[in-house]
Formats: C-alpha cells, structure tokens, sequence
C-alpha cells in the first residue's frame, strides 16, 4: 500500500486551553502534527466507529477472502491493552498498559509513546482553540483531553500532551472490561462520557474539557451506565439494570427515560442493558438473552428479539438494514432492523462487538482468534489465529488493525 503521509513544516505554538482553573499549553512539533487534524472517509476515529455506535464505515474495506501481515509493531512493555486502536489520518493511536502509542499507519513507526493513567479506546474530537485535535479518553481521575499531535518530551516529562482533565473518583483499577469503564464519544466538537466508577454521564467542551452538562443515570438500583450513543442532537444512555435515558445534546435536558418491567405486556427479561446503537430505525440496545428496538420518540418497544444465549457484555453492529450481535453461548446473529426477524446465524462463542465493512462482519476480544464472517450470508471467510488474544478491530483502507499480546498488527489481503 503507497504511504499516504503528509509532510508538514514549521514549528507552532497552538492555544492555551483553560480547564478546571488551571492552562495547559499545546505546543506542536512538525513531526508531531503530520495528520493530527485530518481525517478521510477510510478513518475509525472512536470506538463503535462513529457517534452512533454502528460499529460500521461504509467507505471502508479490509481482508475479505484470506488475510495475511502487512506490518506487525511490537512494543515494549507489551500493550496488554482491551480496547480497539483507532485510526485518524495517516496515524494510528491505541491505548494500553497506562500509555498512549501513535503509530504510523503504513508501516506501524512508533511515532510517540506518552505515559498516563489512560484507559480504553480513545475518542478524535475537533477542538477549535488548538491546531490539532483532542483525543478524549477515559482516565484514573475521569475523562482526559489530549493532544493528537502528542506533544513532546523533555527531561523524560510529557510536554503539551495532556490539555486538560474532568475530574473523576479515583479507581484502583488501571485497566478494566468492566462496564463501569466506557470509552468516550465524540460528536462534532462535544465529548460525550460516563465518569469512570460512576453512574454520571457528561458532555465535555473538546478545546477546554468544560463541562457543559452533567446527569445521573438510574436510581440506587443501577450499577453501571454504557457508553453513550449520540445521533439527531440526542444522547441515549443504558445502565444496569434497567433505564434506558434519552437526553438532548446540547442542553442535557431529559426528553424520556425508560425502565422497562419484566411485568409488562410485551415481556423484557433482562436486567442488564449493554450499550445501545442508534439508528434511523429506532434505538437498537442488547440485554442478556436477546435485543430490543426501541421508538427514538418517546422510547416504547416498536420490537423485541430472544436469542435465549447468556450474553453478559458486547453491542449490536448495524450496516445496510442488519443488526449484529453475539449471544455469548455459540452464535453471531443477523436480524433484520425493521422486522426485528432472524435472517441467519453463524458459529461464534465469546460475547463482543462486531464491527463491519464492505458486506464482512469482523469479530475478536480476548479470544485467541479473528474471525470474518459474510454478512449476507453467514458464511466464515477466513479464520486467524496467530495471537494470544486480540482486541476488537478496527478496518481502514483494505487493512485490518487489531492489537495482541505483543502490540499493533495489521492485515491485509493475502495474495
């Protein structure tokens, strides 16, 4: 694949970003700053792909029948990361291990590593008082604010680097799977997330990390709120066990919430929500046996769907009119989003997030095995298993980026 680098020259200096009483300054390196505030239609610039948590590019491509190493970056210490890369421009940023690594997209080049007490994928949000962009990503204190050009280093010290920080409760835990961690989401230049540890969902000004407003989820029965989907100026939020919230994007006002009774006439048996992905349909949100539509209005049930599996984490990808999602037990399964009916399954045992591009479901976290399946038909493409564990991965232009034990690989089509 021919490099798509951009070469900058110069040397800036970009804004001082204000943030809890205290500046940051954010100064930029032209080694630093190839491709911070680009982006393309080939990108994966948060987790789930986009705001909505779709999970799908439908500009993208990757690996559909063989793959073999386009490039493999190992690093020291090894990443022991469970959170998917993402990829802004030419420059490939995963987090793992308590550091942030930048990568060249290429050639996997280590461009920058930056110590922190980070967690879980990052989010790219433009940040308007800054040159390049903000990197929101979860944290031991809260929600941090990056620089996508990383700073630099002086004297062994990260410089520039951090641009500021909501605060949060202090968690012993440095990384987790665990649904009291999600990832943050970025929509235009707000960042949307739920303060780790807590039940309080945010919206976070990208350039200051003000906090725009702030709400609690759920009652005293709710033990984790999901990461935040963000389509149409609304913020759904899930928890556990039982609301599903919508709030308006910008003023954080309440326009329904939900808690659905296992009484009720259309009977939901569940009590644990995972993250809900929003979609012209309806809101689409996983519970532990099955999946369930719900009318982005006012929240009613417009469909629900029984897989009967034990699915204890993982969301539903949608592409062109088809919901995916694991059951946790054996199987992948395909529904139609406007009927909520089978169309397929397919042979899948963990729980996870698919993610999907160009008529392919892709699927690994913490199994020692990538998996392609068709997603019109449910037929396996390929199977890759040269890795102790991977993490979700994420699809480029005809690549496949995913992290192992041992750091950053990229897959191609096998020739």
């Amino acid at each position: 694949m021919p490099s798509r680098r951009r070469l900058l020259a110069g040397v800036g200096v970009g804004a001082v970003g204000i943030a809890g009483g205290t500046s940051v300054l954010d100064v930029e390196f032209a080694a630093d700053t190839a491709s911070a505030s680009t982006s393309g239609e080939t990108d994966w610039p948060m987790a789930r792909y986009d705001p909505s948590g779709t999970g799908y590019n439908p500009n993208a491509t990757g690996p559909k029948d063989g793959v073999e190493v386009a490039w493999q970056r190992d690093t020291d210490p090894n990443m022991y990361g469970l959170s998917a890369p993402i990829l802004v421009g030419e420059t490939l940023y995963a987090v793992g291990q308590q550091s942030l690594v930048a990568f060249e997209r290429d050639t996997g080049e280590i461009r920058f590593t930056r110590d922190g007490q980070y967690w879980l994928s990052p989010a790219r949000a433009p940040a308007r008082a800054y040159r390049s962009d903000t990197l929101a990503v979860s944290g031991r204190e809260g929600i941090h604010g990056l620089s996508a050009s990383g700073g630099y280093e002086l004297l062994g010290r990260s410089i520039g680097t951090e641009r500021w920080h909501s605060p949060g409760r202090e968690t012993q835990r440095w990384s987790s799977s665990s649904l009291r961690v999600q990832s943050p989401v970025a929509a235009d230049e707000t960042v949307y997330a739920i303060v780790p540890e807590t039940d309080r969902a945010v919206a976070l000004d990208a350039s200051s990390g003000r906090v725009r407003w702030e709400r609690t989820i759920g009652d005293e029965r709710s033990i984790g709120s999901t990461r935040p989907a963000v389509r149409d100026g609304v913020v759904y939020v899930s928890s556990h066990p039982g609301d599903i919230v919508a709030f308006d994007a910008e003023t954080g006002d309440t326009h329904w919430s939900v808690k659905p009774d296992p009484g009720e006439e259309t009977p939901m048996t569940y009590y644990e929500f995972h993250p809900p992905t929003a979609t012209d349909e309806g809101l689409v949100v996983p519970y532990r046996t099955g999946v369930v539509l719900l009318d982005p209005a006012d929240g009613s049930v417009l469909w629900e769907y029984t897989h009967d599996g034990n699915a204890t984490d993982g969301s539903a990808a949608v592409a062109d009119g088809t919901v995916f999602v694991t059951d946790g037990e054996e199987s992948l399964h395909a529904i139609d989003l406007e009927r909520g009916e089978r169309e397929w399954t397919a042979e899948y045992v963990p729980d996870t997030d698919p993610v999907v591009a160009d008529a392919v479901v892709y699927l690994g976290y913490q199994f020692p095995e990538l998996v392609a399946i068709d997603a019109e038909t449910g037929e396996q493409r390929w199977r890759y298993e040269e890795a102790t564990y991977f993490t979700q991965p994420i699809v480029g232009d005809g690549v496949l980026y995913v992290l192992t034990d041992n750091g950053l690989l990229a897959l191609e089509e096998a020739e």
